[in-house]
C-alpha cells in the first residue's frame, strides 16, 4: 500500500523567528513522489516572511523547479527585469513594494521578461482583493497539489 499516493497536504507553518535557520529539519511536510512538476520551471518566489519563503523554495525545488527568491516586490522586480521566469509566485502583503504594486509593474514588463504564469498568495487577503484580475489566487495555508497544478499546467 502506498500511503503517500493521491493525498493532499497543506502548508501550515508557524515559526518563532524570521531567521531561515529557525526552520528545523523535518518541518517541511512530507510529499508524495507523485508531487513533481512536468518539465523544469523557473519560479520566482516573492515573500517577505523568511521561514515561509524558505519552506516554499525547498518544497518547489524538491518537485524539480529551479527557484529564485526575493524578500519584497522591489527585489522581485529587479529579478524580473534581469532574468526570465516561467512562474511568479508573489505574496500580496509585503513591505517596501507589496504584491499589488508588483503585479502592476508586471503588466509593463517587456514581453520577453513577463512570467508566463503569475500566482498571488496571501494569508491576509482573499481572491476578491485582485479586483477581477485574471490571476490565480491561493490563500495561505494552501494545498501543495493545487500550487503544483497551477505551476505545472500548460504555460502559454
Amino acid at each position: 500500500m502506498d500511503y503517500g499516493a493521491n493525498r493532499s497536504y497543506y502548508i501550515c507553518m508557524s515559526f518563532a523567528g524570521d531567521n531561515p535557520s529557525d526552520v528545523p529539519d523535518g518541518t517541511l511536510m512530507a510529499m508524495s513522489t507523485e508531487n513533481t512538476l512536468s518539465g523544469k520551471h523557473r519560479v520566482l518566489i516573492v515573500e517577505d516572511h523568511a521561514p515561509t519563503r524558505l519552506a516554499m523554495s525547498k518544497m518547489l525545488r524538491q518537485t524539480g523547479a529551479e527557484v529564485v527568491t526575493a524578500r519584497d516586490g522591489d527585489e522581485g522586480l529587479t529579478y524580473l527585469l534581469t532574468q526570465r521566469f516561467d512562474v511568479l509566485l508573489t505574496d500580496l502583503r509585503m513591505p517596501v513594494m507589496d504584491g499589488f504594486e508588483l503585479l502592476k509593474h508586471c503588466e509593463t514588463l517587456p514581453a520577453s521578461h513577463r512570467p508566463k504564469r503569475i500566482i498571488a498568495i496571501s494569508g491576509e487577503y482573499e481572491a476578491g482583493a485582485l479586483r477581477g484580475q485574471p490571476i490565480p489566487f491561493l490563500s495561505k495555508p494552501f494545498n501543495l497539489d493545487a500550487l503544483l497544478d497551477l505551476i505545472g499546467g500548460k504555460l502559454n
